[in-house]
């Protein structure tokens, strides 16, 4: 009987070929995949945030958690940023799952870093609850009339800036993006996602 030699060098570069060729077919596929995880993900989180504000509202007149991440900036002034922590304190006890808290895509969740609105230490979302008016879970009032409605205000959101990134250790970013879309948390406790014009970096 004659014995078959090897593989020829061609039918070895083929083969390769052919698995290089798969690589680049399947990589996508995963990577995307992957991101849309995240993004359902981010959702869950914003639904179970809205249900421990639900909580925290009907224990407290109807009002939202405090806002300010700290009494004092670095300058000594008031002030005005967003408030991961009080807000962190103000809901664990009515979630027990710290994991909420923080966006799949937030290359920075856990970090004492503030960038896009929010401080990253206790949350990847950014909460606006900083009104001209009181808000309360019937919307948004101003002396004493409703301005917004639950259902067009936005409550807490992705954190990012929109249409413009950030220099963040020394680096250009963008914020939490799901697929060119950040999730938002309603004041009507609804969650949906929101397209965005710049590019997605997620």
């Amino acid at each position: 009987m004659r014995r078959r030699g090897g593989f020829t060098f061609l039918e070895i570069l083929f083969l390769i070929g052919i698995g290089v060729l798969l690589m680049v077919i399947i990589l996508p596929v995963f990577s995307a995949a992957k991101k849309k995880g995240r993004k359902t993900q981010c959702l869950s989180n914003l639904r179970q945030l809205g249900m421990a504000l639900q909580l925290y509202a009907q224990d407290n007149d109807e009002f939202m958690p405090p806002y300010l991440n700290r009494l004092y900036d670095d300058d000594g002034k008031t002030s005005d940023w967003d408030n991961p922590r009080a807000l962190y304190e103000s809901l664990i006890f009515k979630t027990r799952e710290p994991g909420i808290f923080y966006c799949g895509s937030d290359l920075y969740a856990g970090e004492d870093l503030d960038v896009f609105g929010v401080n990253h230490k206790y949350s990847s979302y950014f909460y606006n609850f900083k009104t001209n008016g009181t808000i309360q879970i019937g919307g948004v009032y101003r002396g004493g009339k409703l301005v917004v409605p639950p259902a067009d205000y936005p409550l807490v959101r992705d954190s990012n800036n929109f249409e413009t990134a950030e220099i963040v250790k020394g680096q250009h970013a963008i914020g939490c993006r799901h697929l060119g879309s950040v999730n938002v948390l309603y004041l009507d406790w609804h969650v949906d996602s929101e397209r965005v014009t710049s590019p997605d970096k997620s």
